[in-house]
């Protein structure tokens, strides 16, 4: 019960909408010159290069595609992410604070080394997605598609993940205690014993778990 109430409080990123500068179909549109970058909306948009130690605060990426971009370094704050594609990113070394990722394609994305709190990961195809050595708090993905991603040495403590698709998904070394896996598929997920201390399993994934860690079979 303590997890579902933990995951009914995540606040939503909080953005003035009727604020917001737009900036609509800029192709090749660079942000890396910029330190600070707040309250507009990005439509239609192509980003590319590299950023560095920038803060983006309340702001909305609707449709934009992120194509060998690189972040490093920088603070996500109330943002939010909807029908964005991504290829070849990095957001390395970061910190999100109520973020969100909404109906997007962020396959291989790599958040390693990030910290996060209430980020939200929702219909997203997250497969092969990088969130080695992450530190989320207050999380959930929901609908996801996470298929072979690597939560390697990650921090999940209290993360849920509600009807994602983490088949084959790499959990070696990660924390998970108070991590709700129910209602998610889980075949094929790579995980130590020892890890698997304090995690949220339904009867079903139980079982699974149980026969594949002590290598018996059920009838």
């Amino acid at each position: 019960m303590k997890q579902k109430h933990d995951s009914n409080i995540i606040k939503k990123a909080w953005i003035p909408t009727k604020h917001l500068k737009a900036i609509i179909n800029k192709a090749n549109y660079y942000i890396k010159d910029e330190s600070f970058v707040e309250k507009k909306e990005f439509i239609d948009c192509s980003f590319s290069g590299v950023i560095e130690n920038s803060e983006l605060e309340q702001n909305i990426f609707r449709r934009c595609t992120f194509e060998n971009f690189q972040m490093s370094g920088c603070l996500f704050k109330n943002v939010r992410f909807n029908d964005c594609c991504t290829l070849n990113t990095d957001i390395k070394h970061s910190k999100l604070i109520r973020s969100e990722f909404n109906d997007s394609k962020l396959l291989g994305i790599s958040f390693d080394s990030s910290i996060g709190t209430e980020v939200t990961f929702l219909n997203s195809n997250c497969q092969f997605a990088d969130f080695r050595k992450t530190k989320f708090k207050r999380t959930i993905f929901e609908n996801c598609i996470l298929r072979e991603a690597d939560f390697q040495g990650a921090d999940l403590r209290g993360v849920t993940f509600s009807n994602c698709d983490l088949h084959e998904a790499q959990f070696s070394f990660a924390i998970l205690d108070g991590t709700n896996f129910c209602s998610s598929r889980i075949e094929g997920i790579k995980i130590q014993t020892q890890s698997l201390r304090g995690a949220i399993v339904d009867y079903h994934q139980a079982a699974y778990l149980g026969a594949r860690l002590l290598g018996v079979k059920i009838r």
